[in-house]
């Protein structure tokens, strides 16, 4: 079962005041310093790995995806679970993810031309609609949504136990690849439920009136969020591709 992509610190109550308080504005600044570092970061390993694995040196870097990877991940629970730590934690952050989602990038478009550019739109999209849902009160997130999203979690881990178990004796490659497609959606809805309660997380922030200081965690837990519906959209757009194939 995958870890959540949300760390999140709603419910701590965590509050501290001072002169300047958080707003909207600053973490939407935050979250795209964040998401232009991970862009530039991704664009040049996803340029210059080629040259790199040409070279010989696919290792050396297999080695710093790994580390990559792991200090991604450390960052992001110190950043979440400490808000004086957040803002050095979502520049490590940016730069570790930056070049995973490069490599794995590269190596999907190889599989599927264009899917690099398919996964980003989506992203945006996702992020665009949940957030006018969101911000026009179409969806509430209280604590109904998240009884409601304990649930589901809940209900997918045996779906996902019994779906796992089936693709071990699925011969046929059309229905293994249509049961992957059906997993990686229920990643997505996922993925779209803890954007939402960053979403839910960042009006708290604000309407309590916490420092500026918060924005780095909210932006963070954001950031963390759009970062896994990439990638989920990525890995759907590739099953979708290698179905239509087979």
């Amino acid at each position: 079962m995958r870890t959540s992509p949300l760390f999140s610190n709603i419910s701590t109550g965590d509050a501290y005041y001072d002169a300047e308080k958080a707003t909207y504005k600053g973490i939407c600044l935050k979250t795209f310093i964040m998401l232009g570092i991970t862009i530039i970061m991704a664009s040049a390993v996803f340029f210059y790995l080629p040259a790199i694995i040409v070279n010989g040196n696919f290792q050396s870097f297999s080695v710093v995806l790994i580390i990559a990877l792991i200090v991604g991940l450390i960052s992001v629970l110190v950043g979440r679970m400490n808000e004086k730590a957040a803002k050095v934690s979502s520049f490590i952050y940016s730069i570790s993810e930056g070049i995973v989602i490069g490599a794995i990038s590269l190596i999907a478009e190889l599989f599927v031309s264009g899917v690099v550019a398919i996964a980003l739109a989506g992203t945006l999209i996702v992020f665009a609609t949940m957030l006018i849902l969101f911000a026009t009160g179409v969806i509430r997130v209280g604590t109904r949504f998240r009884s409601f999203m304990l649930a589901f979690v809940f209900a997918f881990i045996p779906i996902l136990l019994i779906t796992i178990i089936a693709s071990i004796f699925i011969a046929d490659v059309k229905t293994y690849l249509g049961l992957m497609i059906f997993i990686e959606l229920i990643y997505l809805v996922y993925g779209i439920f803890c954007l939402l309660l960053n979403f839910k997380e960042a009006q708290m922030v604000v309407d309590s009136g916490c420092s500026k200081q918060a924005e780095w965690s909210v932006s963070l837990g954001l950031m963390v969020s759009l970062v896994y519906i990439f990638l989920e959209i990525l890995r759907l757009v590739m099953y979708i591709g290698a179905f239509r194939r087979d």
